[in-house]
């Protein structure tokens, strides 16, 4: 049997990131620190869509790169304290919380949103955090605010420390709950060819 040049197959290119020519592959380097911070900004603000006057937040998932830096980008957002665990609260949160997470190198503390007779309400493993635990929240957007209001309460209410959020979007400012974004709802492009808002 004759074997295929692995150059055929791998584009010129060993499994070990190495040309089979003997020259190293260029790879893409991020950028750290606030530069990682603008260029997950600019990367959101390019990967964005809206449909019938909201944000297709769904898009945001199929932007191979944005998903790269999100991890990076909402980690480097928060500059206070270092975390001991990020919580997430479902479902955007189970996406994001993990990404950020494995970039600060702690754990994942997960929220679930349980329907009530009185509404929408959250629960988690009252034993999973406490006393000593220093908590972060990342979430996509932050509209009303309510619902991180709401986690704080909780996370407090199991005796861990309350540091704050990491969102991608948030449609005003509350200094009083510690929350950062990436970008203000006013900083998001209200239109692209082909996507353009529906009335």
């Amino acid at each position: 049997m004759t074997r295929s040049n692995t150059s055929a197959s791998t584009g010129g290119h060993s499994t070990d990131g190495t040309s089979t020519q003997g020259s190293p592959v260029p790879r893409r380097v991020e950028p750290d620190g606030p530069d990682l911070v603008a260029a997950t900004r600019a990367r959101l603000l390019a990967a964005t869509r809206w449909r019938h006057g909201r944000i297709a937040t769904l898009w945001w998932w199929t932007d191979a790169r944005l998903l790269r830096l999100l991890g990076p980008g909402l980690a480097a957002l928060w500059t206070g304290p270092p975390p001991t665990v990020v919580v997430g609260v479902q479902s955007s949160g189970y996406l994001l919380a993990p990404l950020v997470a494995t970039r600060l190198g702690v754990g994942m503390f997960g929220v679930q949103q349980r329907p009530g007779p009185d509404g929408t309400t959250l629960a988690a493993e009252s034993d999973a955090i406490g006393p000593g635990d220093r908590v972060l929240l990342v979430d996509d957007i932050a509209e009303t605010a309510e619902q991180i209001a709401a986690v704080r309460d909780l996370i407090t209410h199991y005796g861990a420390t309350w540091l704050g959020a990491s969102v991608m979007v948030a449609y005003r400012d509350w200094p009083e709950l510690g929350i950062n974004a990436l970008a203000s709802i006013h900083d998001l492009p209200r239109s692209e060819p082909g996507y353009a808002e529906r009335s």
